[in-house]
């Protein structure tokens, strides 16, 4: 509808610029196409600092990205949808305060499409959780999915903060096989599946995810280190190794869930059960 209405200003003001030129004047008509060339620049700098913005995240460079989206923000002419995506970015750079304070203005828009709505307090779960506002973020999105939201994210964010709360297992378990039928592609879904099977000691499920994720997505640090995790408790040594050396090419980001120190403990586990292997 957007791309529809800018499509119908275009138009008219091209009928408006032949009207001018060829019953007015030249100079009017000149006059009146410098004022929009002039109003059309302005309309688009935003569009423009976003584009700008991800280029920079698709490179890498999500510092850089920020502040092109900062740049867009500060315009005060930017949508729900790329103040949401800003928010992310906040919150991937570390800044979840600043991503609460894009969010808040938005959810308490009257009148707003549901699902736009639903996407920005899908984005502050995670500001909550961020913030160590662990149990607020587990009920918001519970609120969520028990209002029939449903996403891929919304239901990978839930199976972690379970994960990470004092949801019983069994609970968690159903719900992350819950999520598994609802998109066995998601990364995030595969990887908190497998956690669960491998805290109730099903290994061999908990590699059968593993492997699943794995496949398409070597590049996950989350699915690297509890891939070796699960490998360790396999005996499976070499494949543990080769489950951390892959992570010297994962993304890290401020949502990486994993830290460095619980990887290197990990690689001095992995290390010394492939001596005791050896002798």
């Amino acid at each position: 509808m957007e791309s529809v209405m800018s499509f119908l200003y275009i138009l008219l003001g091209v009928i408006i610029i032949f009207v001018v030129f060829k019953f007015v004047s030249v100079w009017a008509g000149l006059a009146i196409l410098a004022v929009l060339v002039l109003y059309g620049i302005y309309r688009f700098i935003p569009s423009y600092y976003e584009m700008k913005g991800n280029q920079a995240y698709a490179s890498g460079d999500e510092e850089a990205c920020r502040q092109w989206y900062k740049k867009a923000y500060d315009t005060g002419r930017t949508k729900v949808q790329m103040k949401t995506s800003y928010a992310y970015i906040l919150l991937r750079t570390g800044y979840a305060d600043e991503a609460e304070k894009i969010l808040d203005p938005i959810i308490r828009v009257k009148g707003l499409a549901p699902e736009k709505k639903n996407l920005a307090k899908q984005q502050r779960c995670m500001v909550y959780y961020k913030q160590g506002r662990i149990d607020e973020a587990l009920e918001e999105a519970m609120e969520l999915y028990e209002a029939e939201y449903r996403t891929t994210n919304l239901y990978g964010m839930i199976g972690y903060f379970k994960l990470i709360s004092d949801a019983p297992l069994e609970e968690t378990t159903a719900f992350c096989e819950e999520a598994y039928e609802y998109n066995s592609d998601s990364r995030d879904i595969l990887d908190n599946l497998s956690i669960c099977y491998y805290r109730s000691g099903r290994y061999e499920n908990a590699e059968r995810i593993s492997n699943e994720l794995l496949k398409e997505n070597s590049d996950f640090v989350e699915g690297c280190y509890h891939g070796a995790q699960i490998a360790l408790k396999l005996g499976k040594i070499d494949k543990a190794r080769e489950c951390l050396e892959k992570l010297a090419e994962c993304r890290r980001s401020m949502m990486t869930t994993v830290t460095e120190e619980e990887i290197e403990k990990l690689r001095r586990e992995v290390d010394g059960n492939g001596k005791n292997s050896a002798s």
